[in-house]
């Protein structure tokens, strides 16, 4: 047998690809329009890191799709670092993050304990077959069922899957499973992904306005959102009107939901605070509605916890505040503190029990990811190594204060709110008509502007919602210090300054800015 050396394969495979299986000449002509690869082309290959910002934002322009968020912004910045609570850009300047990548990373960017417990898996186990059983799987499994158990009493397996929306859609899947009903109900303001299976559990149209129906709409009920009243009432004498048109809805087959003793909907779907609508309700929303809808129409309560779990609230579920207990539950972004899109649902044991929810019923090819999982696992041994419980509401009750002394200095803030380290600021007039757009504003306003605290120059990456966008949330990292905070607060106090003159001008203000 002719031995075939590496040289020899490379002429091969010149000569096959240099001319046709005939021999003729198959050096292709490319289409009138066209370029051969550019200089730029081969920077990108050889030395990616050297290119300039103008080169990078060239390759946006002209090969990105703007499908995704980042052109929310008009002109996005282009990170390069990252650490703690703080991202850096390609121009050195240092950003001060209050959202923490929509709470993806509420134990900090590039967290040294997390990140060596994931390299030591690199070098170990960073591939398996999903079909394959691994020890990180398994002890993150067992990690989150032992944990639901001490809370709740309630025993129950997990599920893995690959980001946010796809695991709520297994969630879809386990209700429609047990129940046989395809509808469920939703809160206003809710959000719970943007993939064609989640759409319409998501409260805004927006999301959907382009893509049609591909599932029975959800119901939607109303939620708590005391600074924007669905119905124009007053937190301190509605008496939680809201919630009594919640089990009204139920009450009645003519309402169009369910009857006294039966229901359309087969689950209720919440997020305990709100992580779009950055809505935190009063705490004694939930107990009532939840009660009665789980007895008398045998509804199932599914809690999305993927952006107000991991003790963003102070406890690590944040329906431990809210006196009910869900059936199923969802953790994704900070489940590995942002470093791998695994995500998990949580399921009563009787809903998933092995001969019941089979082989095939939930599957995805990177759902049990060797490093995802090992990153899950880090972060939770360094999440459970904190005083959590302690630390974040003593923090959020800080951070709250101050927030609520930016309120009494500022005409274009209404309202501030927080549950541990969730908080945010609402902006609108001294009657509560809603500044519409000002959080995207304050945001321009704080990213594209220096600002000067104790000699330094910061920059601020502020994250915006609301029903008129214009709310502010902020859920900085766990670890925040308070002189942290304390810097953060007085940039903020400078960003307010600017949006009080554009929202508030007064004759004194009047061309200040």
């Amino acid at each position: 047998m002719t031995e075939i050396n590496q040289e020899s394969l490379d002429q091969v495979i010149i000569s096959k690809t240099g001319n046709d299986w005939c021999g003729a000449s198959t050096e292709m002509s490319l289409p009138q329009g066209i370029k051969k690869k550019s200089v730029l082309d081969k920077e990108i290959l050889d030395s990616p890191t050297t290119l300039d910002s103008q080169a990078l934002r060239q390759i946006d322009q002209e090969y990105l799709c703007w499908g995704d968020t980042v052109h929310y912004q008009e002109r996005p910045i282009i990170v390069t670092g990252c650490k703690g609570g703080l991202v850096f850009d390609d121009e050195g300047k240092s950003y001060i993050d209050t959202g923490m990548w929509h709470s993806s990373c509420n134990f900090g960017y590039r967290n040294p304990e997390i990140e060596s417990e994931v390299t030591k898996q690199l070098h170990t186990l960073p591939q398996a077959n999903g079909d394959f059983l691994h020890r990180e799987k398994l002890l993150i499994a067992k990690q989150v069922v032992d944990a639901m158990y001490e809370r709740t009493g309630v025993k129950g397996r997990v599920s893995f899957n690959v980001g946010g929306a796809l695991v709520v859609e297994d969630a879809l899947k386990i209700i429609r499973k047990n129940t046989r009903k395809n509808k469920v109900a939703v809160m206003m303001g809710g959000y719970h992904g943007r993939s064609l299976g989640t759409l319409n559990l998501s409260s805004s149209h927006r999301y959907r306005q382009y893509f049609n129906e591909f599932s029975e709409r959800a119901v939607m009920l109303p939620f708590a959102n005391c600074a924007q009243c669905f119905y124009e009432k007053e937190r301190e004498t509605c008496d939680l009107y809201c919630e009594r048109m919640i089990r009204k809805a139920f009450s009645n087959e003519f309402y169009g939901i369910a009857s006294e003793t039966s229901s359309e909907v087969g689950a209720i779907v919440v997020e305990p605070c709100q992580g779009r609508g950055y809505t935190i309700p009063p705490r004694d929303f939930f107990k009532g509605f939840i009660s009665e809808l789980r007895q008398k129409h045998g509804l199932l309560v599914f809690d999305d916890e993927i952006q107000v779990g991991m003790y963003r609230t102070g406890k690590l579920f944040a329906f431990e505040h809210f006196g009910f207990v869900p059936d199923i539950i969802t953790l994704s972004k900070s489940f590995t503190n942002g470093l791998s899109p695994v995500s998990l649902v949580w399921a009563r044991e009787d809903l998933v029990a092995p001969d019941f929810f089979t082989p095939g019923h939930a599957h995805s090819n990177f759902a049990n990811h060797p490093l995802g999982t090992a990153a899950a696992l880090a972060t939770w041994r360094y999440m459970l190594a904190q005083d959590y419980e302690r630390s974040v509401p003593a923090k959020g009750l800080y951070f709250l204060t101050k927030l609520k002394e930016l309120q009494a200095r500022h005409s274009c803030v209404y309202s501030v709110d927080g549950l541990g380290l969730i908080l945010n600021m609402v902006f609108a007039d001294e009657k509560g008509i809603p500044y519409k757009g000002s959080a995207k504003l304050a945001a321009s306003i704080a990213q594209d502007n220096d600002f000067i605290w104790k000699d330094q120059s910061w920059r601020m990456i502020l994250q915006t919602g609301g029903y008129d966008l214009n709310v502010l949330k902020f859920a900085p990292y766990l670890d925040i210090s308070y002189e942290e905070i304390d810097c953060t607060i007085g940039v903020l106090d400078q960003v307010l300054q600017k949006l009080d003159i554009l929202l508030c001008p007064t004759a004194e203000t009047a061309g200040a800015i």
